[in-house]
């Protein structure tokens, strides 16, 4: 019995003495500074990376915010444009571009804006941001292209066309303004050509077909004009103008029935046309109808551009009395 209490007593001042020796070892491996120091930084790490994201999903929802603004100022340049109101067009495109300066849309409707109101070469620096901001972007090049032929700069028309071209090859629009581009540098077959390209492109361009014929006849191919004025008849038969240039190849070339049939039918559907009432009288002056000539030359008489033209035929035929 003593021998167990002796034993049972050593035992407790053991475990007391390990205990002892436990906590204090426990003390030096985990200084209460040190645990401090570490949830601290633990605590400042979480809190810069909550920051960052509340930061980065603000700068989002701001970036989305703008771009719908820019897409509402974007829209109602658009309807301004369509009403006419070029002026405040422009104002609704300029609010969209501060928005998002990568609206390629909003620099393009900026330029059609300006030069609607006749500021041309401020609408050429706004088509150039369209088509630096986008390159692809074939609308902008074609409408650089139409303005430069406006203003007969032939050279930069033409490059903005074939890279319009370039950009979206079933353009017919840009094949279209193409062919005029070159009717302007005299380079007929050219132009006739790419006429051609947008008859093949769409086959009721019934524009381009008249618009061939003429550099056809430019160039001497009178057989091929006839053929493409036919052409653009055959598509849309009361479009007047390929009447009247018919007309005109037909007196040319002593055709003089020919060409009083296709002089009445531009009549037909352009009433007192000046210059196909000059090719009709022309017609029956050649087909000795003298009245008939007289009556149409009176009415070509009425457009300032076919008065003189048309009197003096009228004092050759009194001459010849």
């Amino acid at each position: 019995m003593k021998f167990f209490t002796k034993t049972t007593g050593i035992s407790l001042v053991l475990l007391l003495l390990a205990g002892l020796f436990f906590s204090v070892n426990n003390g030096f491996t985990q200084d209460p500074q040190t645990e401090y120091q570490k949830q601290l930084e633990e605590y400042e790490k979480k809190k810069k990376e909550i920051e960052a994201a509340n930061k980065a999903k603000t700068g989002q929802l701001e970036t989305e915010k703008q771009k719908n603004a820019a897409k509402k100022a974007l829209n109602d340049g658009n309807t301004s444009l369509k009403k006419g109101d070029a002026q405040s067009a422009l104002t609704s495109y300029g609010t969209a571009i501060q928005y998002d300066p990568s609206l390629v849309q909003a620099h393009y409707g900026k330029g059609v804006a300006l030069a609607r109101l006749r500021r041309y070469e401020d609408a050429l620096a706004a088509y150039n941001k369209a088509v630096q901001v986008n390159p692809l972007y074939s609308r902008a090049w074609l409408s650089m292209a139409m303005l430069y032929r406006q203003l007969d700069r032939f050279d930069e028309a033409l490059t903005a066309c074939l890279t319009a071209i370039a950009n979206d090859s079933t353009s017919d629009r840009a094949f279209y303004e193409l062919g005029f581009v070159y009717n302007k540098r005299k380079q007929y077959q050219k132009a006739a050509d790419a006429f051609g390209d947008v008859t093949e492109l769409n086959s009721k361009h019934y524009k381009a077909y008249n618009a061939q014929g003429v550099a056809l006849k430019k160039i001497g191919k009178t057989d091929e004009a006839i053929n493409s004025f036919n052409k653009a008849i055959e598509v849309r038969a009361n479009y007047h103008n390929p009447y009247y240039r018919l007309a005109t190849i037909y007196n040319e070339i002593g055709r003089h029935k020919d060409a009083l049939e296709a002089a009445l039918n531009c009549q037909k559907y352009k009433k007192n046309y000046a210059p196909a009432a000059f090719e009709a009288g022309m017609a029956y002056e050649k087909l000795s109808q003298k009245a008939n000539a007289i009556k149409y030359y009176e009415i070509a008489k009425k457009s300032r551009s076919w008065r003189h033209p048309a009197q003096y035929q009228i004092d050759m035929m009194n001459r010849k009395k």
